[in-house]
């Protein structure tokens, strides 16, 4: 039969590995998505100036997109703009 003390480790050391699991899911890294550019195209997110939000910036092609959130809770993004690259960077 265990005695007093080794449950009060036991009990001890189950806390531990509960708090510890609990700061790891609070903790832990957020994920990051990018595309291997199998499909032509490239995904980047940048802090927007001025804004608490990242906007998603998508290079296919010669062209650039940016998407911004515009509900958090349902994760929808909205198209801010796009961009011809290939006119920027030919010579006049």
């Amino acid at each position: 039969m265990l005695t007093k003390r080794a449950i009060v480790v036991l009990l001890a050391g189950l806390n531990l590995f509960l708090l510890a699991a609990v700061l790891f899911q609070v903790v832990a890294l957020p994920k990051a998505f990018a595309a291997d550019g199998a499909g032509g195209y490239a995904c980047v997110t940048a802090k927007a100036a001025g804004q608490s939000y990242d906007v998603v910036y998508v290079l296919e092609g010669n062209n650039l997109h940016a998407f911004y959130p515009t509900n958090p809770q349902t994760k929808k993004h909205a198209h801010a703009f796009t961009r011809d690259l290939g006119l920027d960077f030919t010579k006049k």
